[in-house]
């Protein structure tokens, strides 16, 4: 017999079926009567100061019903985080980059809405205007904020160790610049909300996002009322990969037409709002980076600097400049590490969270740099690795503690998968089409605690037929984390999958949740369920044991039913047992309740020593790409792809499938194709049109493996698997072209072009050193 009977499975998302029947209702389906349509006025100048704004003809134009300002609201900062608000949703004296929101209409039609945009007149006085961080930290440059010196958002040093001691006792040493793009998130469904006031002043706020019990205590703050006068609905979400995780300038203006129109209001951002004036998505970054190393490939010391181009304000810099050097301290030993890390203000659009949050792009600078060592010292690049990956009951010298580490078997693994031995170095080819394969590594935390309330909490009605309800506010935005929590609760009481009801997404009746982030979701909110189903467990197992004379200890809960353990014939059905309960003095009515908060875990010192366990747990990850590259065109296909993680234990193998697909998709679109084009504060390519992301006939075949090391913390083993695996993805791509072609691809995305010049000057040097 199987040691589990539900998780461990392939079971498909409980909402299926209805997506693929088109029965799921996102926020833009549900009608509510006499709702308005709402637009945003946005500025065309990337830095001006606003001397008036006239909304008069607007607000005479017929079918229009509300028209509000920066003036109509409180006045409040907003920012992710408090300690960075810096931002007005609606501007009020100033702009700072082309897209921000000045003003917004309410109409009954959305063509209405938008005449009455083109109604309002703003007066501008354009300022001088800067979009390259390093030509912001300048002296002289423009200020994107008066009260901030050179432009520096947030900076962040990391000093551990003695690098200049560790780099005189290197063997060699190696120092290169890298360059990562920004890149839009991608998600299907456009950010939509809906505001609706009652008549006793109270809230209903509709909205696909990542984080309900954030959009309602900020929502509260900004519109300054009581945090029980405003209620969040999340209906099924198309999408976030960390672009819903804010508060936006629509979501303020559709609460503030709504309550001075005294009807409903939705906003529905255009494709082109999503590029150019919610996030830029991934945040384009500058790195230099300096490693050391011995001669058999240890890793000795580590030097780098970030230079971050965050736009016109701090969106979750704190964070994001973080993860930059967090991203140094996995999946490698290293012995001396310093790091200086800047988010600069610029007048482009803000750059905020994506999958893989501010370690992607130090994972592709490592990795690259990583097989260039290894090269230079004559070792494979798969060893190189081995020998550096941390094991389980490591301590890193920022005192993350890794408790399991399957990094070297699935190293090993997928390099035998992927046939390394055989492929490596071997130049392969009819001599048109080149082929090589590459690899990289990556290593993530579980859900890293945050400054703030970063617990989850679960609550478990037992109904008297024996079947849940399951009330759980976590955030399911199409990674199938309500399946998961179905299925642990069924697990935990014995239960078959569909025993198990969920209710999600209303900050009114489900507890609290942090939100969907970081990959804490199955971790925090997983634990939570499986605390509560264990708790229910105990009350039932109480109830059976009094009546039978045993300890609680001896029941088995299995299959629907309940039994002495060894006696399997003294038995009850799990719907016997609920009814038992319901009608006993102790219990009466039967739930549970519990919340889950990761022991032995530290907020570390962010504006100091950045040292702290900032997770309960840390996932593992490698790559191993295949390429084919056309010398000709410069055209680069992705072949194959060999995915191995160290996922604890896969509660829902479906999911961890498709988790791994996504990733590795999301990464090869960020190595090979994706990048938002600027022109002095203006977004060149904001549609699908322009913008290039993988489509299934780019997608190569994808072979995933699983290590197992059942992680203590994690709800039985689990750990994450959702950002892990796209961390890697970018250097294992640049090191297969590498592998094929012999260049260089140091800043992505690997275009044809920058293919094409790379050969042209590879072979421009190798006639120079013929002639030599």
């Amino acid at each position: 017999m199987s040691k589990y009977s539900v998780i461990g499975k392939a079971f498909p998302q409980l909402d299926h079926v209805a997506k693929v029947k088109g029965e799921t209702k996102y926020v833009d389906d549900i009608v509510i009567p006499n709702i308005l349509h709402g637009k945003l006025l946005r500025s065309p100048f990337p830095h001006a100061k606003i001397l008036s704004i006239d909304t008069s003809k607007a607000e005479t134009l017929p079918g229009v019903k509300a028209v509000v300002t920066g003036r109509d609201t409180s006045g409040l900062l907003y920012a992710p985080l408090k300690g960075s608000r810096d931002r007005q949703l609606l501007a009020i004296h100033k702009v700072r980059f082309i897209g921000e929101a000045v003003a917004a209409v309410a109409a009954t039609e959305d063509d209405i809405a938008e005449e009455a945009i083109g109604l309002i007149e703003v007066k501008y006085e354009p300022l001088p205007a800067v979009f390259d961080p390093e030509e912001a930290m300048k002296k002289g440059a423009p200020q994107v904020h008066d009260h901030v010196e050179n432009n520096i958002c947030l900076e962040r040093n990391w000093d551990l160790g003695d690098v200049e001691k560790g780099f005189a006792a290197s063997d060699y040493v190696r120092e290169d610049t890298f360059y990562y793009p920004p890149n839009m998130h991608g998600f299907l469904e456009p950010d939509c909300c809906i505001a609706s006031w009652d008549s006793a002043g109270k809230l209903t706020f509709w909205v696909c996002t990542q984080m309900p019990f954030y959009r309602k205590r900020e929502l509260a703050r900004i519109l300054e009322v009581p945090v029980n006068r405003v209620r969040v609905i999340k209906p099924p979400t198309g999408g976030g990969f960390g672009g819903k995780t804010e508060l936006f300038d629509h979501h303020l203006a559709a609460a503030l037409l709504a309550r001075k129109a005294h009807r409903p209001v939705k906003i529905l951002r255009t494709r082109k709002e999503e590029f150019s004036s919610a996030l830029r998505g991934r945040i384009p970054v500058k790195i230099k980076i300096k490693t050391g190393v011995s001669k058999d490939g240890t890793l000795v010391a580590q030097q780098s600097t970030v230079i971050a181009d965050g736009g016109a304000y701090s969106s979750i810099g704190a964070v994001t400049i973080y993860n930059h050097g967090l991203a140094h301290m996995l999946p490698y030993r290293l012995a001396h590490f310093k790091h200086d890390a800047y988010r600069v203000y610029t007048n482009n659009p803000i750059a905020g969270p994506k999958r893989g949050h501010g370690q992607i792009q130090v994972r592709f600078a490592v990795d690259s740099q990583l097989d260039m060592i290894a090269e230079a010292l004559g070792i494979d690049p798969v060893e190189i690795r081995i020998k550096n990956a941390l094991r389980a009951g490591d301590v890193t010298i920022s005192k993350l503690k890794i408790n399991t580490s399957g990094l070297v078997e699935a190293i090993e693994r997928s390099a035998k998968k992927a046939g390394w031995k055989k492929k490596r170095g071997k130049g392969r080819g009819n001599g048109t089409l080149l082929r090589g394969v590459g690899i990289s590594c990556g290593g993530f935390a579980c859900g890293p605690k945050t400054a703030a309330l970063s617990d989850s909490s679960c609550f478990i009605k037992l109904e008297e037929d024996g079947s849940l309800i399951v009330f759980t506010g976590a955030t399911d935005i199409g990674q199938g984390s309500t399946t998961v929590i179905a299925q642990i609760v069924a697990e935990v009481l014995g239960l078959h999958l569909e025993d198990v009801s969920m209710v999600v997404g209303d900050t009114d009746v489900t507890p609290y949740d942090c939100g969907t982030f970081g990959s804490r979701v199955t971790f925090y909110a997983g634990n939570a369920a499986k605390k509560a189903a264990e708790d229910l467990r105990s009350q039932l197992a109480g109830v059976v044991a009094k009546r039978w004379g045993v300890e609680p200890a001896a029941l088995v809960f299995r299959d629907r039913q309940v039994y002495v353990k060894n006696s399997p014939d003294r038995k009850l059905s799990f719907g016997e047992v609920a009814r038992a309960a319901q009608v006993s003095a102790e219990l009466g009515v039967v739930m549970a309740k519990a919340t889950y908060y990761p022991p032995d875990v530290d907020w570390p010192d962010i504006k100091n020593s950045c040292v702290g366990n900032i997770a309960a747990a840390y996932s593992f990850s490698t790559q191993i790409a295949e390429v084919e590259v056309d010398r000709e065109t410069g055209q680069v296909r992705l072949v194959n792809m060999v995915l191995g993680d160290d996922c604890g234990y896969p509660l829902n193998t479906l999911a961890c499938e498709g988790q791994a697909h996504g990733s590795g998709s999301n990464g090869q679109g960020e190595a090979m194709f994706e990048e938002v084009l600027m022109d002095h504060g203006k977004v060149l390519n904001p549609s699908w049109r322009d913008y290039k992301m993988p489509t299934a006939p780019d997608t190569p075949p994808m072979d995933v493996i699983h290590v197992i090391t059942n992680e203590e913390a994690g709800p039985f083993g689990a750990k994450e698997i959702g950002e892990g695996f796209i961390i890697s993805n970018p250097g294992a791509v640049a090191n297969a072209v590498h592998d094929a072609t012999g260049i260089w691809i140091k800043d992505l995305p690997i275009t044809p072009e920058k293919v094409l010049r790379a050969l042209e000057e590879k072979e421009k040097q190798e006639k120079r050193r013929k002639n030599r």
